[in-house]
């Protein structure tokens, strides 16, 4: 075989391959965004940097932990954040079908455990918001089950 038909062969099987990736990227349906209105969620932005302020001006910051013994996440809210109201959004970065929230629950106690033997193991992003006498709060952590 001459040095014409290899250099014929590598570059066909180049565009075969090349071929082969274009036809599988466009097979893939699971691609997600984070939220379906981003772009106003983006534009709204300063809103969730003035509540990261208001958290941080807290005599206490807001205190993440996993246990991973009894497959719970613990919140530690400070003492001045009792009886606020407000949600708990856990993302998963790796497929947002799994993304949830619960209802924030510190009526009298400053902690809440929220249970998570049934999540995926990997990579969470959980963010916090929460209201207490018309002012806003908001804290975000990135844990790894």
């Amino acid at each position: 075989m001459n040095w014409g038909k290899k250099i014929a062969i590598v570059y066909l099987s180049f565009v075969g391959f090349m071929g082969f990736l274009v036809w599988k990227c466009l097979q893939q349906d699971d691609i997600h965004l984070v939220s379906k209105d981003y772009y106003q969620k983006e534009i709204a932005y300063q809103k969730d940097i003035d509540q990261m302020n208001n958290s941080n001006q807290l005599t206490k910051q807001l205190k993440f932990e996993y246990i991973s013994k009894n497959r719970i996440v613990k919140l530690v809210f400070p003492k001045e954040s009792i009886g606020s109201t407000g949600n708990i959004n856990f993302y998963r970065p790796a497929d947002a079908r799994k993304d949830f929230a619960v209802k924030l629950e510190i009526a009298n106690a400053e902690s809440q455990f929220i249970p998570v033997a049934n999540l995926d193991r990997g990579l969470w992003a959980i963010k916090v918001l929460w209201n207490k006498d018309g002012k806003g709060y908001y804290k975000e952590e990135k844990i790894t089950l």
